[in-house]
């Protein structure tokens, strides 16, 4: 099914690059379909007039496998099934080779791009990890995403794929957030190219904007802080221009969002402006779309019936900023309710396999709480030689329970995975995690960036996913009841 089907796909390829179907293509695909036991469909693909219609008959084969599996008897011994038998090696990729090399038809390999891969059932994946592990890179390639919940990697014959020998694995979550200019840049043009089909004559910043005085009031700290006449900046004075630059953007907006919290209203700090909005999307471009079409609805609802018609010429702060505080707590809230469970059902069968369970869900949730707890306190500290945290790294191995609500994180997008050269072992790597930004606002953090990490045992995150208050006393080394910070040891942030 998976070689029709791919199959299937290369000719619609073919036909929408206006590739002509010759005959001596249909020959040799009528030939191999006869030796993989489908002659009677010979006559059908010898009336095949173009790829379209081979990839019609791929289709319709497609089609009759599925009838088969539908149609098969519970109760007794199922008939032999009679149709053809297509597999890479004995039909698609001699295929491949014939319009690549004996024909000339194409003057490149063929890659196949295999999306939500982690959805296919185990069977089929292991159909693909033969496929890939068969390394036919000179006449097909294969590109499969997933979303961290692939079920095996091993082959047809048992045996297992390995990294790097057999393939090379991306996280592109990562590669986009480590390479924030190109994504930042890509944004740009996607946002360029949907104004200019809507009619609207404005620059992505334009339809964008941030907030004008906020931007202001930290222009202003950042000078501050560069002519060293700030506290507790002083000591800035004494680097070099580059350092102080440096140094000034990385305290710069940590002390704006001080200023506004100390007003006793945190949540007017905006976050508007595109950039901010790239930032907050974690390198996922579906999470940029998502919070921009909503405030794109939210316009026009407020536009007059009269004008309902007309062109929207931006986006204004204020809306901007609604549409993302609401974005980021339905993001955390997601975590409340039992997953797998609609409204009014019972939660009879809720415990999924994959981890996917109320309880994990709740254990994750703490998680969350408490790290972004403890970034939020670090940040309102001005005395804290780096305060913009928003990862943790471990320092020892976890259990197999914290290992599972980790991977859940990942795989559900609230944390991304990296790793970290560890100081105590000699070549040795600590998995780091990496808040989603998009949890940024929900928790009221800087998510222009993070300068450090917080280095923690698996004991403590254990705490976390039980007791999120009590992690973050222990961390800041407060009692309860205690309202100041003169006792917070951050000596474990690097």
């Amino acid at each position: 099914m998976l070689t029709v089907h791919a199959a299937q796909y290369l000719c619609d390829s073919l036909h929408d690059n206006q590739v002509d179907l010759d005959d001596e293509a249909k020959a040799v695909f009528v030939e191999l379909w006869e030796d993989c036991g489908g002659a009677e469909d010979a006559e059908k693909i010898t009336s095949c007039q173009s790829f379209q219609d081979l990839s019609r008959f791929c289709e319709r084969e497609t089609r009759r496998v599925r009838q088969y599996y539908l149609r098969l008897p519970t109760d007794k011994d199922a008939d032999v099934y009679q149709g053809a038998l297509a597999g890479l090696s004995d039909f698609l990729l001699l295929f491949i080779r014939t319009l690549v090399s004996d024909l000339s038809l194409l003057h490149v390999p063929i890659c196949f791009m295999i999306d939500d891969a982690d959805n296919l059932p185990e069977d089929l994946q292991r159909v693909l990890n033969s496929w890939i592990s068969a390394r036919v890179a000179k006449l097909a390639c294969f590109k499969v995403t997933t979303q961290l919940a692939y079920k095996t990697f091993r082959t047809m014959d048992g045996r297992i794929i390995e990294s790097p020998h057999d393939f090379s694995e991306i996280n592109i979550g990562s590669v986009y957030t480590s390479n924030k200019g190109n994504f930042a840049k890509r944004i740009e043009a996607i946002v360029a190219k949907r104004l200019t089909n809507a009619g609207i004559v404005k620059t992505p910043s334009e339809f964008f904007p941030s907030d004008i005085k906020q931007k202001e009031r930290r222009d202003a700290i950042w000078t501050d802080l560069q002519n060293g006449q700030t506290e507790p900046y002083i000591a800035l004075r004494g680097a070099g221009p580059s350092r102080t630059k440096d140094l000034a953007q990385r305290y710069a907006i940590p002390a704006l969002i001080r200023e506004v919290s100390a007003t006793k209203s945190s949540h007017t700090y905006s976050y508007a402006g595109l950039q901010s909005l790239t930032d907050l999307s974690s390198g996922v471009v579906r999470w940029f779309l998502q919070p921009a079409s909503q405030m794109y609805a939210a316009v026009q609802s407020e536009m007059p019936e009269a004008k309902t018609d007309s062109a929207i010429e931006q986006i204004p702060v204020s809306i901007q900023d609604a549409e993302i505080a609401q974005w980021s707590k339905e993001f955390r809230e997601k975590l409340d309710v039992d997953p797998g469970v609609s409204p009014g059902e019972s939660s009879r069968a809720s415990l999924q396999s994959m981890g996917h369970s109320k309880e994990n869900y709740a254990m994750l949730g703490n998680l969350l709480d408490a790290i972004g707890t403890f970034c939020r306190e670090r940040l309102l500290d001005s005395t804290a030689s780096e305060q913009r945290v928003f990862s943790f790294a471990l320092n020892d191995d976890p259990s197999e329970r914290l290992a599972e609500i980790l991977h859940l994180g990942v795989r559900l997008g609230y944390l991304q995975k990296a790793d970290l050269a560890s100081k105590n072992a000699l070549g040795g790597r600590r998995p780091r995690y990496i808040l989603s930004r998009r949890l940024g606002p929900h928790y009221r953090l800087d998510v222009s960036g993070y300068a450090a990490h917080l280095s923690v045992t698996c004991g403590d995150l254990e705490v976390a996913l039980r007791d999120p208050s009590s992690f973050v006393r222990n961390r800041l080394k407060k009692k309860p009841g205690d309202d100041a910070q003169k006792s917070i040891d951050f000596g474990d942030v690097e």
